[in-house]
């Protein structure tokens, strides 16, 4: 078992996580709208929808990754330098700018939980830490079986506790993400976070 794989994985996905988006905002908006409990079927479909991620980028990213070298560093380049652009762009960003959410009217479980599957799906921030960031921090290649499912566990753990939290406090407090100074500093958290790993990726070996 490589803990040191696990524990670096983990701290990926935490960053991905605290990290405000579409997906934060997708969530927390439900809280607001439609109580803590209808936000956890959100987060598990944006859970799913990174399990998904995950899973195409264990199974092809370390053919990728053996087969065309060149290519993979230009996209690990290339994907670095996406992600220091997203971290400018979120720290100069009006708190109204990442307010596209999905619908906040009431619906089945299904429905919602469907949403946030699509947020997660349709999102490129998951999709470039999956086909960049994982492959930098983790050799996928020697990643087992046990491993991989582990990972998977992580994924959904972290899903659920950093959205969760967000979400039991802005259900409780009904205006934490709401007002324009909160979301604001959020913005230059989320910022200095994607910056940090976007120059990661560029500088790492």
């Amino acid at each position: 078992m490589n803990y040191n794989l696990l524990a670096a994985f983990a701290l990926g996905m935490i960053v991905l996580a605290v990290s405000p988006g579409p997906g934060v905002v997708a969530s927390v908006s439900k809280a607001i709208s439609d109580g803590f409990v209808s936000s956890l079927y959100v987060i598990g479909g944006l859970a799913l929808g990174d399990v998904c991620f995950l899973t195409l980028a264990l199974l092809g990213m370390s053919t990728i990754s053996s087969f065309a070298g060149n290519l993979f560093f230009i996209i690990r380049i290339a994907g670095g330098i996406y992600l220091v652009y997203l971290g400018i762009k979120y720290f100069f960003a009006k708190a109204s700018e990442l307010n596209d959410t999905i619908t906040k009217k009431p619906g089945d479980a299904y429905r919602t939980f469907t949403s946030g599957f699509m947020v997660t799906m349709s999102n490129p921030k998951p999709i470039l830490f999956y086909a960049s960031v994982v492959p930098t921090i983790i050799n996928v290649k020697d990643v087992h079986i046990l491993e991989a499912l582990l990972m998977i566990g992580i994924v959904i753990a972290v899903s659920f506790l950093v959205l969760g939290t967000y979400c039991y406090l802005a259900n409780l407090t009904g205006k934490l993400m709401g007002s324009a100074v909160a979301q604001k500093r959020i913005n230059y958290v989320s910022g200095v976070l994607m910056i940090g790993v976007g120059l990661y990726i560029v500088l790492g070996r």
